[in-house]
């Protein structure tokens, strides 16, 4: 089971969760029966895929920095 997610982190997933939510508030029964849990694989899969490139993001953001500490670090040697 997923935390509370919010909407405004994972806006290419907002339709998902909603449904997905919706889905779990609609009858107390269809959390328990495995009804939502196509929704829940895709939800999954979605948060997956967003995550992955949040990560792509970060590490080119890191490699930039690190490139310019590099080149400070040079600079100091010299």
């Amino acid at each position: 089971m997923h935390s509370k997610l919010d909407l405004h982190k994972h806006l290419s997933c907002e339709d998902i969760i909603v449904e997905f939510d919706r889905c779990h508030n609609e009858n107390l029964l269809n959390r328990y029966l495995g009804r939502c849990n196509k929704l829940k694989q895709a939800m999954s899969e979605c948060l997956q895929v967003e995550f992955d490139i949040n990560r792509k993001k970060h590490f080119e953001k890191a490699m930039e920095r690190r490139k310019k500490v590099e080149e400070a670090w040079k600079d100091m040697d010299e």
